[in-house]
């Protein structure tokens, strides 16, 4: 009760805010003028005025002290309130207020008033609408009032505008009475996991440090990227951290580098090409579900709502790569594309519960290729690399419309590999890094290891030569060896930020 009756917002952005670290650097500077005040001043200088020194060279030295102390202390103030400012502390906080009281100011998105001065004149008053900044845990809220004043419109569109002014992801929008609230998160970048960290468990798997797929919660994942944006590279990613808690069946139309995975002996037979293979794994995913809920619903320890885990079933995934490709093979061939869509219909709507779940690639979920109705099911969706306006709408959909899709090449100078966003029930998308990959990771050697764990027949040491070479071919090395690189040197660009701002 008391949260609803006192609702801390944050702090107001008011007006004087616009120059706010140029009023912290006056603050700061207070402790040098009082020092070289009485120091100098009072103990130096005014004894040589009272004995009516007219000689100017004494009062050089003084002078030069006054100064050189001036422009020190100016220095040194400035030099740590930048550094707090790249290493995300308190002047970080106070920079973005700033930000904010000048965003208003530059917008127009104030009103003026007319006030009286004591001498009887008039003059005018700035007053800024109700706007709270909060930071809390690597984000920051900015609360805009929308009770009915005159920027209502704009303050419910504000969140594309709000991303390129922090540089920031903006992952949510809270609208409640009276208040439209923005959630944004700052340096996405440091967020990014080793794919070492990139665990599946109890309905989950991680993506970053503060993202996860729920896939019991937020079933079939829907991956899209242009050529070359790294969609193999995620779904390897995806099928490392999913194989040693589930069933993995790969669908590879153009029978290209995922088949490579068939030779090893926990993914034979479960990888799959051309089109009556595929659709016959789609046929036979239909009658697991089938018999999953047939022995679901006859356990003696049936109860209502339960779902896979309960009954001890281990989560089954399809993985169809560049599944527009898999439709066009199809062609006319009518009879065949009436059965994909048929079980498609059946699995994504229904096989939830009985644990069996879809993830599709391709470069843009059109209408042509998926079933608008189909793709909507599709509770968890990515992209990785860069994309059409159009393609980010079918992947993103309406409740994205107003979101700004960046595309960023470079970061502290860097170019950056396995960007892209990532949303979650058709909420706001927000900023994906994909797992990073240091140059010693072996797909081939690691899912060997993981199937010798799971007891599955060991392979000789020729295939694993032969397998680890057409994997690598989608390994970038020279990426990895950067994003290794930066992943053991976070001091050095700390440095070379804080070179940036001292310079």
């Amino acid at each position: 009760m008391l949260k609803q009756i006192i609702h801390y917002r944050g702090k107001r952005i008011r007006y004087y805010k616009r120059n706010l670290l140029a009023l912290y650097q006056v603050l700061f500077f207070m402790p040098y003028l009082g020092v070289l005040s009485y120091f100098i001043g009072y103990r130096w200088i005014y004894p040589l005025i009272e004995q009516k020194e007219n000689n100017w060279q004494v009062y050089v030295l003084p002078v030069v002290i006054i100064l050189g102390i001036s422009l020190a202390g100016i220095a040194i103030n400035f030099f740590f309130i930048r550094l707090s400012i790249v290493r995300s502390g308190y002047f970080s906080r106070v920079e973005q207020q700033q930000l904010l009281a000048r965003m208003i100011l530059d917008n127009g998105y104030y009103t003026k008033k007319q006030v009286k001065t004591s001498n009887g004149k008039t003059k005018e008053k700035i007053k800024f609408p109700k706007v709270y900044y909060k930071a809390k845990k690597g984000s920051i809220f900015i609360s805009f009032e929308t009770a009915g004043n005159k920027f209502q419109d704009k303050f419910e569109t504000i969140g594309g505008f709000l991303e390129t002014t922090f540089h920031a992801d903006n992952i949510a929008k809270v609208d409640e009475k009276g208040f439209v609230t923005y959630e944004l998160v700052t340096d996405v970048y440091s967020q990014r996991i080793s794919i070492t960290e990139m665990q599946a468990d109890k309905g989950k798997v991680q993506l970053m440090k503060n993202l996860y797929w729920h896939f019991d919660k937020d079933p079939h994942l829907l991956l899209g990227g242009g050529t070359g944006g790294g969609k193999t590279f995620t779904l390897l990613a995806l099928i490392y951290a999913l194989c040693r808690v589930a069933d993995i069946e790969i669908c590879d139309p153009k029978n290209s580098d995922l088949m490579a995975l068939n030779c090893i002996p926990m993914f034979a037979g479960k990888v799959h090409t051309g089109k009556i293979d595929i659709i016959n794994c789609l046929r036979n995913t239909v009658a697991l579900m089938e018999a999953r809920f047939e022995m679901m619903n006859h356990s003696e320890e049936f109860k209502m709502g339960k779902n896979y885990a309960y009954y001890g079933l281990k989560p089954k995934f399809v993985i169809i790569d560049e599944f527009a490709a898999f439709r066009a093979e199809i062609g006319t061939d009518y009879k065949s594309d009436g059965e994909v869509d048929e079980y498609l219909t059946q699995l994504i709507l229904k096989a939830r519960q009985c644990g069996i779940f879809f993830i599709v690639a391709m470069q843009r979920p059109d209408g042509e290729f998926i079933k608008t109705a189909l793709r909507d099911q599709f509770m968890f969706r990515m992209s990785v690399g860069r994309l059409s306006e159009a393609g980010i709408l079918m992947i993103f959909g309406d409740e994205n419309k107003n979101k700004k899709f960046k595309f960023v090449e470079k970061i502290l100078g860097q170019k950056v590999y396995g960007r892209g966003y990532a949303a979650q029930g058709g909420s706001t998308a927000q900023e994906l890094y994909c797992p990073q990959v240091p140059m010693t990771f072996d797909f081939i050697y690691e899912f060997i290891k993981i199937n010798d764990e799971l007891g599955f027949q060991s392979i000789e040491a020729e295939t694993k030569e032969e397998l680890s070479t057409t994997i690598a071919k989608h390994v970038d090395k020279e990426a990895l060896a950067e994003m290794d690189e930066e992943a053991k040197s976070k001091n050095a660009l700390l440095n070379k930020l804080t070179d940036k701002y001292v310079a």
